[in-house]
């Protein structure tokens, strides 16, 4: 029990501590690559097992390097711009069993990725964000597994391959507020022809009496 409370505190530390923090795999529940989303950036964990990695990312972004206790391993990076992307190239002076960490840059509320390892991906939105809605956007492929974790919305794919994965997360609110919009637009269109027809009659009115007249 005790040990159980220890995990659980550590968890919720990670969740909310600055990235430099580790993140456990026991914590992951899985030896898979998890990807947890903000507004501005999404904190990978790519789990590892060697002593020399290579990792191509679209931004240059700062990697730690943890074993399976959650501790931090002094690693030599290597890093190279080629071709619009960074190259890395990571070692360690001992055999890895753990997880790299690092991040990449978001835009817009949406996040594309190509999955750079086996296995299954993960994707956690921000606390308070929603996806799968069919006006504002559907996370593609469709995901095999959607759930809640400490009140955030996680999106799992068991075997992606080299498909391309794209999530478009928006407040929980954004579909109801968006649908009360449209209805809105629905009823001033509405208003706008009616005031449009009556104006037609009122023309040909006017129209009819000015022919009476001559």
């Amino acid at each position: 029990m005790k040990r159980n409370v220890l995990v659980a505190l550590f968890a919720l530390f990670a969740l909310f501590a600055p990235f430099s923090g580790a993140y456990s795999l026991e914590d992951d529940e899985s030896n898979n690559t998890v990807y947890y989303l903000s507004n501005s950036e999404a904190k990978v964990v790519q789990p590892v097992n060697g002593c020399s990695f290579n990792l191509t990312l679209p931004a240059k972004s700062e990697i730690f390097l943890f074993d399976s206790e959650g501790g931090e391993v002094p690693i030599e990076v290597d890093d190279i711009f080629w071709r619009g992307s960074y190259r890395y190239k990571i070692t360690s002076n001992r055999s890895v069993e753990g997880h790299l960490n690092y991040t990449l840059p978001l835009q817009d509320q949406r996040f594309s990725i190509i999955p750079i390892s086996e296995g299954s991906i993960k994707i956690v939105l921000p606390r308070g964000y929603s996806t799968s809605d069919h006006l504002l956007g559907r996370p593609r492929p469709s995901p095999d597994e959607i759930g809640v974790e400490e009140g955030r919305t996680t999106l799992i794919w068991q075997d992606p391959g080299e498909r391309v994965i794209e999530v478009n997360y928006y407040k929980e609110n954004a579909p109801r507020a968006f649908r009360l919009f449209l209805l809105l637009l629905v009823f001033l269109a509405g208003l706008l022809a009616l005031e449009h027809i009556l104006s037609m009659k009122r023309l040909r009115a006017m129209t009819d009496e000015a022919d009476r007249d001559q």
